[in-house]
């Protein structure tokens, strides 16, 4: 049982260098949770100015530069900052800051590290990392990882993580309360569309399958495709040069277009491709872009094995808004969507099958329609935040009272 904490409230103090002040798991799960469970929470984050937000205290720091800024000055600020809040628990969510958490358990704090993604394989595709070195930095990172494993409380974002963190605790992405009940309420049905018309929300980068999705629109004449979330100019440039001859559209943050390019083509067989370049957008705009009607949400990722084991938080997104998903057909999301028919699963290199799967989906609603509700009653039975929160409250309820009584 879960003991909601009274006066005095224990301090937290969640640490990142690396997110925003309104990232999804950290501030709208994890942070929310606790502060409503009665612990005074504070967010030491890169951010322009300090605020309160939902009873979480956000404490600014001047936010990186660059990734060397990051992993050095950034992550001293962050202490620092962190230090003069003088917290019982401190839960940070970023490799480069390991190293000072072994200072503060020198210090007698409690400290929990937030395990987000497996780094050691996470290096592999790193292109900030030159090629030769992945290894190196992979290695180095396992043998950090282990001594962390041994000092910290650890939290882990994934199931299969497990596997270095036997001892770690799961809380895992499942979207939280308000998001998922805003998402349930959008009605669907299986009235005919006019286009093909297709979503993907998160970060936009080939490895996760921007180059596809511009292919499909090649492909498809006349389907509209809206990439919705952080992405890097660079990587709008190779969108736009596999697109062929669909019309490109930048949206800006205020919804208008700020770049366009109109195809050749005759307007009946162009295609357009939408980039909406929104960063990481918060719950209002992902549920405003995934309340309209769509044919299906993408997660049509080429092979990579830093992605077969893992649930994208996106799946459950979907889901929870009754959108059919079309997704790659690595064994972990397979296990996800077809056991329950809410989607289906292609080869991520066969642009025939993909194409033929949209149209699939495009042809006949009511199967689409069919697909969102099961996946929204999945969503609902088994993917929800609130058995997550139990963990994590389950977890501060262990180790708080042990910081308090060695401060």
């Amino acid at each position: 049982m879960v003991h909601i904490r009274t006066m005095p409230p224990i301090k937290v103090a969640h640490l990142s260098s690396h997110h925003t002040a309104i990232d999804n798991r950290i501030f709208y799960r994890e942070c929310r949770t606790l502060a409503a469970a009665g612990y005074d929470v504070a967010f030491v984050v890169g951010a322009t100015e300090d605020t309160v937000r939902d009873g979480v205290r956000i404490l600014a720091v001047k936010p990186a530069a660059n990734r060397l800024e990051r992993v050095t000055l950034t992550a001293w600020r962050v202490i620092r900052r962190a230090l003069a809040f003088d917290a019982k628990v401190y839960h940070f969510h970023d490799p480069e800051l390991i190293p000072w958490g072994f200072l503060l358990r020198i210090m007698g704090k409690a400290v929990v590290y937030d395990v987000h993604e497996d780094f050691a394989q996470a290096a592999g595709v790193r292109s900030w990392i030159p090629r030769p070195l992945r290894p190196v930095v992979a290695g180095l990172y396992k043998i950090v990882a282990k001594l962390a494993g041994r000092a910290f409380a650890v939290v882990i974002a994934e199931r299969y993580y497990a596997r270095s963190f036997p001892d770690a605790t799961m809380v895992l992405n499942y979207p939280h309360a308000e998001r998922s009940q805003a998402l349930r309420a959008v009605p669907r049905d299986a009235a005919p569309m006019e286009r093909v018309k297709l979503v993907y929300v998160g970060n936009v980068t080939p490895s996760r399958g921007a180059l596809i999705q511009a292919d499909i629109a090649n492909r498809i004449p006349g389907c509209l495709i809206q990439f919705t979330g952080l992405m890097s100019e660079a990587v709008a440039d190779q969108i736009r040069a596999a697109s062929g001859d669909a019309t490109i559209g930048l949206m800006g943050p205020d919804g208008t277009i700020a770049w366009e390019r109109r195809s050749t083509r005759p307007e009946h067989q162009v295609s357009t491709i939408i980039l909406e370049g929104v960063g990481y957008y918060v719950s209002d705009r992902m549920v405003g872009v995934l309340s309209e009607s769509w044919t299906a949400a993408l997660a049509v990722f080429p092979r990579s094995e830093h992605y077969y084991e893992k649930e994208l938080t996106k799946f459950f997104e979907y889901m929870a808004a009754g959108l059919p998903i079309l997704s790659s057909d690595f064994p972990t999301w397979r296990a996800l969507i077809e056991p329950d028919a809410c989607g289906l699963v292609v080869d991520p290199a066969d642009s025939d099958v993909i194409v033929a799967a949209v149209m699939r989906l495009h042809e006949d609603r009511q199967l689409a329609v069919d697909m969102g509700e099961r996946g929204r009653k999945v969503s609902q039975e088994r993917y929800s935040w609130q058995a997550q929160a139990r963990n994590l409250l389950a977890l501060y309820g262990r180790i708080a009272p042990l910081a308090s009584e060695t401060a």
